[in-house]
């Protein structure tokens, strides 16, 4: 499965919209590595994916869509430290 369609399969279109515009400042990092965690652990399981991607905090379903669709823009929320 190609990384596109699996990103189509995971989030929604509203979803990957969202995701195209997310500000590197919104991103609750902790949160998006709890979420790829807990995907690795239902690889192989689409559905509990997916079912998994539909209960998250709406928030972090974009941070992660960001995270798959975009590897560069980890580069600029990586380096951002709160005050």
């Amino acid at each position: 499965m190609s990384l596109h369609h699996e990103i189509n399969n995971l989030f929604s279109p509203a979803v990957i919209r969202q995701a195209q515009s997310l500000k590197p400042e919104t991103v609750d990092a902790l949160a998006v590595d709890e979420a790829v965690g807990a995907l690795l652990l239902l690889k192989g399981n689409d559905a509990e994916q997916v079912r998994y991607v539909n209960a998250m905090n709406p928030q972090t379903a974009v941070s992660l869509c960001k995270w798959m669709s975009d590897a560069t823009f980890w580069i600029v929320a990586g380096g951002i430290t709160k005050q």
